[in-house]
């Protein structure tokens, strides 16, 4: 005899979607994946409450919390950020899920930098890709409430932290494939931190790691996706043609010409760094760019000590 199949776990979902048709194509894409063969790959059940604008949102939200929201950011009674940074701030830590198309994938990726979990284009809105973001979503959330959620920025400096970096990173050269754009990874690292640390303490070592911070803030534009990495090392992703980019170098000993002297004594900020360029494909990944930056850091560093 066979054995009765588990009970499945209730997820509440909210819709927030203007479009009668596009809320009718997330309904009947829910409805298939409660087919016996889609239970594997997505074992929640779905549960789905629709809103048709923003103040609806806003109402159910105030209410009762949801697990997991679907958002289009461009409703009748609200646009793009707008529309997301009012519904993050009562989301009560449900991953968001921006709904958007293809020409609107900007704005989406804005949304995720602001903290939206992701994004699905609508032009892929069938059952499986809608299945595989919300088993994302919602193992993400699971892990939340295992554990404390990985920041998304670091402490210290307040630039995105490395969890953040690669989510970001991730989705920006999806987005730049598609637009056949190239991307730049900067490595930047703080040069001699141990020696600093000996010399002038832990204080002064963090005050050299933030004042890092606001020195990349400043030679890089917002657009770019800017992070502490590790320890000392930084990282920077950019989409430009790489001979408009100016050198790193460049920039950063123009920001460090700029300061005022202080009148405390302080360490010199040194730095090394190393970059790699590629034109993204559908199937790469950050790794790629990583390990092809991190052995230009390393060829430079190697350079740096031959001159010492």
């Amino acid at each position: 005899m066979n054995s009765p199949s588990p009970a499945r776990i209730c997820s509440r979902v909210l819709l927030v979607e203007s479009d009668p048709w596009d809320a009718g194509l997330v309904q009947e894409a829910l409805d298939e994946l409660e087919e016996q063969q889609y239970r594997k790959l997505l074992p929640w059940q779905m549960e789905l409450y629709h809103a048709e604008t923003l103040g609806e949102a806003v109402a159910a939200l105030e209410q009762e919390p949801f697990d997991i929201i679907l958002l289009n950011l461009d409703l009748s009674d609200s646009k793009a950020l707008h529309t997301f940074l009012r519904v993050h701030g009562l989301s009560r830590a449900a991953p968001i899920v921006i709904l958007c198309s293809a020409a609107e994938e900007y704005t989406a990726l804005a949304a995720v930098r602001e903290g939206a979990f992701s994004y699905l284009l609508k032009e892929d809105l069938d059952c499986l890709p809608l299945a595989r973001t919300l088993r994302s979503a919602m193992e993400r959330q699971q892990a939340i409430v295992a554990r404390a959620e990985l920041p998304l920025l670091d402490e210290l400096t307040s630039l995105i932290s490395r969890d953040g970096f690669v989510l970001l990173g991730e989705q920006s050269l999806q987005l730049a494939a598609r637009w056949q754009r190239p991307a730049t990874l900067f490595l930047v690292e703080l040069a001699g931190y141990s020696l600093l640390q000996d010399a002038y303490g832990h204080q002064a070592h963090d005050l050299a790691l933030i004042e890092t911070g606001d020195l990349l803030r400043t030679v890089f534009r917002e657009s770019d996706v800017v992070a502490r990495l590790q320890g000392d090392t930084f990282g920077a992703l950019c989409f430009d043609d790489p001979g408009a980019i100016e050198p790193i170098g460049v920039r950063i000993n123009r920001y460090l010409q700029s300061l005022s002297p202080s009148a405390i004594q302080r360490p010199v900020l040194c730095y090394v760094t190393g970059s790699s360029t590629l034109m993204p494909s559908a199937t790469t990944n950050l790794d790629v760019l990583l390990r092809l930056a991190e052995t230009n850091l390393l060829e430079n560093r190697g350079r740096e000590l031959a001159l010492r």
